[in-house]
């Protein structure tokens, strides 16, 4: 067993207890991209508590119930006495299909459709399915799968507000019954997360993609968990796989972004991280991986992993050294352009010249700039429409006249402003110092 996979001082329910630092997603075991087989997905689950990562986190939606029940069946021959810890989630139940092939990127998943439900019956329900896959009568972390306008456009206030209205008080009373250690939500965008803590407490927050080498989005957010005691676990430490591999070894164009294709310029973002991690003598995948775990609002980083070699690459590069040189390296790498100056606003400040092309981290994670910015002016932190308020240093300065997607200028052509005199370039300016 790999001993420097000791639990992190982190505690995550009012028992004090902890996760490892590492854990593995089992979205892959789910054939999310690929199918893999039964032996395959419990060859992996054995290899990975053998090398000491004893958190799994799942989900209904990873295969439509077959990651859960490949993850239930291999823990119940690897690990008889419980000792490793389990996170799923609810907001989807499974429908029977006749569908069949690749759906939501899954290869020959079982035979359900996956249905969005986020009420109070509907959490009850999704949450029994799940114990019965998994063969457990409780679970550690039960999460909130995938609120947020990213995931449902127009719909997000109809399942925001279900959430409230009941999903949210069935979780709670889960979690005081017994039946489930902490409570959250498992998103891959910033803006919910700072909407759901707007309103509830949550004891924890899996938040995919958004805090990596290449995306800092989530600063603020992790900033703001730290101080009311919320733990994160991030997952998506490799933004879906460009990170994974070093340069030298694949093509970073040739790989995915956010489950796209990846811009030319962060193509060659990604270069230059791997080059100054090669000067420092360690690999860009171990840099990513250890990446997150430098915050300290973050207890747990996952990996996907879908095969026992998968479970011994990430065993390596988690077990490399890291200079404390190179972080601040890797942060010159990484210049901020924009700055959030109150957590209510709904637009960033640009505090260093944008290209067209640049990256730019908004709610939803990080996309190209449409258009040079010039320092001072304002960018949409999340989509706007118009007669909504821009909302700056926590306040209304205007109201929008026009729509304006996430990363967008706000400026004179799409908002009529009330600035008044304090709310100038030089503000900025001394925000920054």
């Amino acid at each position: 067993m790999f001993q420097h996979l000791s639990p992190r001082e982190a505690p995550l329910d009012r028992d004090g207890e902890t996760l490892p630092m590492f854990g593995m997603g089992t979205a892959a075991i789910g054939n999310l991209y690929r199918a893999i087989d039964d032996a395959t997905a419990e060859a992996t689950v054995s290899a990975a508590i053998d090398a000491g990562l004893q958190y799994f986190d799942t989900a209904p939606h990873y295969g439509f119930g077959l990651a859960e029940r490949r993850l239930g069946a291999a823990l119940a021959r690897c690990d008889p006495q419980r000792m490793c810890a389990v996170s799923t989630k609810v907001g989807r139940l499974l429908a029977p299909t006749d569908v069949a092939g690749t759906r939501h990127g899954f290869v020959d998943a079982d035979s359900f459709e996956p249905v969005f439900d986020y009420t109070g019956d509907g959490v009850r329900r999704s949450f029994d399915a799940s114990l019965a896959r998994l063969q457990r009568d409780r679970v550690d972390v039960l999460l909130a799968h995938d609120l947020g306008q990213l995931t449902h456009g127009n719909a997000h206030e109809r399942h925001f507000g279900a959430f409230f209205d009941g999903g949210y008080a069935a979780m709670v009373a889960l979690r005081d019954a017994g039946a489930v250690g902490a409570i959250g939500i498992g998103v891959n965008e910033v803006a919910v997360c700072e909407e759901v803590l707007d309103r509830v407490p949550l004891d924890v927050i899996l938040l995919a993609g958004r805090y990596t080498l290449l995306d800092r989005s989530a600063k603020s957010l992790l900033d703001r968990c730290a101080a009311q005691g919320v733990r994160v676990i991030i997952g998506g430490a490799y933004n879906s796989g460009i990170l994974a591999r070093d340069p030298r070894e694949a093509d970073p164009a040739q790989s995915h972004y956010d489950y796209a294709k990846p811009p030319a310029a962060l193509v060659e973002r990604t270069r230059r991280l791997a080059k100054a991690c090669a000067l420092a003598g360690v690999s860009l995948p171990a840099a990513a991986i250890q990446f997150p775990l430098q915050h300290p609002a973050v207890a747990c980083v996952l990996a996907g992993l879908g095969s026992p070699a998968e479970v011994a690459d990430l065993c390596e590069r988690i077990a490399v050294p890291i200079p404390d040189d190179l972080w601040p390296a890797l942060e010159a790498r990484a210049p901020q352009q924009l700055i959030l100056l109150h957590p209510d606003d709904n637009v960033m400040i640009c505090v260093a010249p944008i290209a067209a092309g640049d990256l730019l981290p908004v709610s939803g994670g990080t996309i190209p700039a449409r258009e040079g910015v010039t320092v001072g002016h304002k960018i949409a932190r999340h989509p706007l429409k118009a007669g909504d308020k821009v909302i700056k240093y926590g306040a209304p300065i205007g109201s929008m006249t026009d729509a304006a997607a996430a990363g967008q200028w706000v400026h004179m052509h799409n908002m009529k402003s009330d600035y008044i005199a304090s709310h100038t370039r030089s503000t900025v300016t001394e925000q920054r110092a």
